[in-house]
């Protein structure tokens, strides 16, 4: 049976809904609003033209009951009844108008329902009654809405313009308030979040902040801060296991000097020597991982790294020159006052330059170069390394083959670390001409230590 992958909440969501929860709460009460507005705009535009239909029904059925009673008394139609924009009619069975009063109607009276019901209907803007009385005959009330005695329709249309105007804004309002509130909340987690993206293997005393989030988020800061409890302890454990062995080496390693310093035989002892130097070499870089790997108290000190290149360049260039190497010396700084760890940086170019040593024949040309802009770069022109393994030479305890295969392979590992606990880069790339291999380390600034 296999198992689907669960799907990303990203995936989830319709494409058209922006990716920020910002952008998705702007853009539903923006919808929402429109609907709201629309759905409001025409209840009540039905409501008034509901209500000022049933006026003029109301006014015209009065209008022929007034008719009626009045018949009996007067032959003719009296024109006071009637009201602005309102005509009246008396019809026989022929639709032949008997007596009228106000504009002559024709469409109006063509239309009559010549029933014995009350009837209502319209044409055009037209609204007109019949009923019919005694006789065979058919009154017949009409009113003309579009006529400029007629104020209900204006009335109707003035309030539905009015309301527009109240209830747009008031629409763009709910949207913009809601989107303010969001950009509040979404501020307090993009701090949260700017301070978990800080936490690293040398800041793991930090902690998100509590109280700041919604309370439907705080369990997941809360959750968070316990994972990286169980994660700095576990740093800890295995950065003192780590110094906790190679002190231990320390101790058999110069006893192993010792006695491999009684043997006669010089091949021998040179090996011994050699094993036991390499060994000790493994030992002191296990321990600047070690404390590489732990918490630092401090915010770094003033660096020079001119002066830290020259003194490391210095004490390794004796032995350099004696194995058939060269090595150099370039400084082309431009003293930016960076912030760092001279005692890391300086182990990070020794491991650099001896590795350029371990790593390339006699007759070798090694250059350490301080660059502009916090940079030191180590470059050689010995057999380089297959393009395919550049990328794997940081990972720790890798070692290819050919000319590059000795050391411990950590060295490089510890290079990395250091770059990175300044906030840089460790960049390998073949040298210049496609020979050898460049070391560069791109330092960054230290952020301030947040407690």
């Amino acid at each position: 049976m296999k198992l689907r992958p669960p799907r990303s909440l990203a995936r989830s969501l319709p494409r058209s809904l922006p990716k920020s929860l910002l952008g998705q709460f702007v853009a539903l009460h923006v919808v929402t609003a429109t609907i709201a507005t629309i759905a409001l705009s025409l209840g009540v535009a039905m409501l008034l033209h509901s209500t000022a239909d049933h006026y003029q029904r109301r006014l015209l059925r009065q209008q022929a009951a007034i008719i009626a009673n009045a018949l009996p008394q007067s032959a003719a139609l009296r024109s006071d009844v009637l009201t602005d924009g309102m005509a009246v009619a008396i019809i026989d069975r022929n639709r032949a108008v008997v007596m009228a009063k106000g504009p002559a109607r024709p469409r109006i009276i063509a239309a009559v329902p010549m029933d014995h019901g009350m009837h209502f209907f319209h044409r055009g803007v037209i609204e007109a009654y019949s009923v019919p009385i005694a006789g065979s005959r058919w009154i017949v009330a009409s009113q003309d809405s579009a006529a400029p005695e007629v104020i209900t329709d204006d009335i109707v249309s003035a309030f539905l313009k009015r309301f527009a105007l109240l209830v747009l804004p008031i629409a763009a309002l709910v949207p913009l308030i809601g989107a303010l509130l969001t950009r509040r909340l979404t501020r307090r987690m993009q701090a949260v979040s700017a301070t978990a993206a800080a936490i690293g293997p040398r800041t793991l005393d930090t902690r998100l902040p509590r109280g700041t989030l919604p309370s439907e988020v705080e369990p997941l800061a809360a959750a968070t801060n316990e994972a990286l409890d169980r994660l700095e302890d576990g740093f800890r454990t295995q950065a003192a296991f780590a110094a906790d062995i190679a002190h231990e080496l320390r101790t058999p390693l110069a006893v192993i000097r010792l006695r491999a310093d009684a043997v006669d035989d010089a091949g021998v002892k040179e090996a011994l020597f050699a094993a036991v130097d390499r060994a000790a070499r493994v030992v002191t870089q296990l321990l600047a991982l070690a404390d590489l790997e732990r918490p630092v108290e401090d915010a770094g000190e003033p660096l020079d790294l001119a002066a830290l290149a020259e003194t490391v360049v210095s004490s390794r260039a004796p032995g350099i020159l004696a194995d058939g190497r060269t090595i150099a010396l370039e400084d082309i700084s431009d003293n930016t006052g960076s912030i760092g760890y001279p005692g890391a940086i300086r182990l990070a170019l020794e491991n650099l330059v001896d590795n350029a040593v371990r790593h390339t024949p006699p007759g070798t040309a090694i250059v350490v170069r301080v660059g502009a802009g916090a940079r030191i770069s180590v470059v050689d022109d010995g057999d380089g390394v297959a393009p395919e393994h550049l990328a794997r030479l940081k990972h720790r305890f890798w070692r290819g083959d050919g000319s590059r295969s000795e050391g411990s392979g950590i060295g490089l590992s510890i290079v990395d670390r250091v770059a990175r606990a300044h906030h840089g880069v460790l960049d390998v790339a073949p040298g210049p001409g496609g020979r050898g291999l460049c070391f560069e380390i791109a330092f960054g600034s230290i952020p301030p230590r947040h407690r």
